[in-house]
């Protein structure tokens, strides 16, 4: 769509630099969700009424610092947070659409004015201009990927309309003042390779913390990707930028004149060199990934990164098929425990989640009778029905309609598909809301069968009350495993462990995997 230029109709809102630190200066900023709203308000008045070219640039860039700042507090409210979000969440978050979006417009009609209309103001700022407008449109996707919301294809075609426009100017290379006050630099091709990076890392399987880390490496290493008219070898990762679509696998053959593939035989290099160094024991924060970054969580997402930015696309260990079916959904310790035991675990219970009827009961009878479930069924859990897009044999993608139960990224689940006789545990691994508002999800089933159990401190003076857990046994192959709720591990810890009403002390050994609300550890017998 093409933008008008702005429209200086009426008096415009802020006519130099000067207007603009003054309107700064007693603007309600401390508040982001303030900050959002007077900033947005302001850049979309210049849509009606604007100063020339040379003064509407000074003032952008003046305002892009305070957005910023604004956006990130702000993005605070809904980055890493289940799905699907609350009303204050999603309000928060097209409060920061609306942020990125119009700063973007802004900078892309004085890109107009410079290109098309040859604005005397505006010579030389071509790449400057095109580096920001691109800034925003990779900024906006990022927005998404906090919140796990799939990105419209008109975000896209901006993307690749805003780099063929710097690629035909001749600019695509020319490094300009990543800020106003900065001292690092950044090019069309950087901003735009970070962009298409962030999309290749598979950022709907990342954690808040791993998608930080990755958007500070993909803009760390964005300039040792090339993107060429031909692959590497015969094929590669391409986009076609008169398209509407994120990078896809191509291979020579299906080549058009408007595709660019991505060049990563440096980027390669500088990835598997920084993981043969972390393996080594050299401290993260040496090889520049940043002071926040710790082993082995590091090495093990450049791992990730390595495979998703370089390698061609895995084949699948186990073939998905399309499954027009329902599959039986459940969440929670204590809905997955009776899910997969089919019993109520009544010793969870304290005591004043007895009624009054279990009161008489135990005083009548000395025992609360048959137990009932909470939810209102007699199974004594609440499950939701998702629509089944297809599955593997450990793994199942999901789609649910309409409103339903929160989930979270790496969130123990239980599933059962349509025809199956029990419930599988599972690990969400990915999560996104479509474009139709619906939830997408991607669960792996975790290896060996679970059996429901118990278990509770051995270290106590006095017992403490049973709780939830999961047993998997296991194989010649491979040492059994606990799944206890967060928090329940440390090191060493003994717990007593029933499993259908046989104790055994057992001891804690190690971490082998920790979810959204669980953890799975091994562990041995302690006599």
């Amino acid at each position: 769509m093409k933008i008008p230029s702005f429209a200086p109709a009426h008096q415009p809102p802020l006519s130099d630099l000067k207007s603009a630190e003054a309107w700064l200066a007693r603007a309600p900023l401390a508040d982001p969700r303030q900050a959002c709203h007077e900033l947005t308000m302001l850049l979309e008045s210049f849509e009606d009424a604007a100063p020339s070219d040379g003064p509407m640039l000074e003032i952008l860039e003046r305002l892009r610092e305070p957005v910023v700042v604004a956006q990130a507090e702000h993005s605070k409210k809904f980055f890493g947070r289940p799905l699907p979000l609350k009303e204050f969440e999603l309000t928060a978050f097209d409060q920061v659409y609306d942020l990125w979006s119009s700063l973007g417009r802004a900078y892309r009609r004085l890109l107009r004015n410079a290109v098309e209309d040859r604005s005397p103001d505006l010579v030389g700022k071509e790449a400057l201009l095109a580096q920001r407008a691109l800034d925003c449109a990779a900024e906006l996707m990022l927005v998404h990927y906090r919140c796990r919301r799939e990105i419209d294809g008109d975000v896209w075609r901006d993307l690749h309309q805003l780099y063929h426009t710097a690629e035909a100017g001749g600019y695509v290379m020319r490094t300009v003042a990543a800020g106003r006050k900065s001292k690092s630099v950044s090019s069309c091709a950087e901003v735009y390779v970070r962009a298409l990076l962030m999309h290749l890392s598979h950022p709907y399987g990342l954690g808040a913390r791993e998608l930080s880390w990755t958007r500070r490496w993909a803009s760390m290493w964005a300039y040792k990707v090339d993107l060429s008219l031909a692959p590497e070898k015969d094929q590669g990762y391409a986009v076609d930028l008169t398209g509407n679509t994120a990078p896809t696998w191509q291979d020579t053959a299906s080549a058009n004149p408007d595709m660019r593939f991505l060049d990563v035989h440096n980027l390669r290099r500088s990835v598997k060199s920084r993981i043969k160094k972390l393996d080594e024991g050299q401290d993260p924060q040496t090889l520049g990934l940043g002071k926040d970054c710790m082993q082995p969580e590091a090495g093990r997402l450049l791992s990730a990164l390595l495979r998703s930015w370089i390698e061609s696309p895995a084949a699948r260990q186990f073939t998905r098929r399309l499954v027009p079916g329902r599959t039986e959904l459940t969440c929670g310790f204590e809905s997955i425990h009776v899910a997969i035991s089919g019993k109520v675990f009544r010793t969870a219970s304290r005591h004043w989640d007895y009624s009054r009827r279990d009161a008489e009961q135990i005083h009548i009878y000395g025992t609360s009778g048959p137990a009932t479930d909470t939810g209102g069924t007699q199974t004594g859990f609440v499950s939701e029905t998702w629509e089944t897009l297809d599955e593997s044999a450990n793994g199942f993608r999901l789609r649910r309609k309409g409103a339903g139960e929160r989930v979270s990224h790496l969130q123990l689940i239980a599933l059962k598909p349509q025809g199956a006789r029990s419930f599988i545990l599972c690990e969400i691994r990915w999560l996104m809301v479509g474009i139709d508002r619906s939830l997408m999800l991607g669960a792996q089933a975790l290896p060996g069968l679970a059996n429901a159990i118990a278990v509770r401190s051995a270290s106590m003076p006095r017992p403490e009350p049973y709780m939830q857990a999961f047993l998997i046994p296991g194989t010649s192959a491979v040492p059994g495993a606990l799944i206890l709720p967060s928090g329940w591990y440390q090191r060493g810890r003994e717990l007593e462990m029933r499993v259908e009403d046989h104790p055994q002390r057992v001891k804690l050994t190690g971490l082998i995997q920790r979810g959204y609300d669980y953890d799975r550890v091994s562990f041995s017998s302690s006599g």
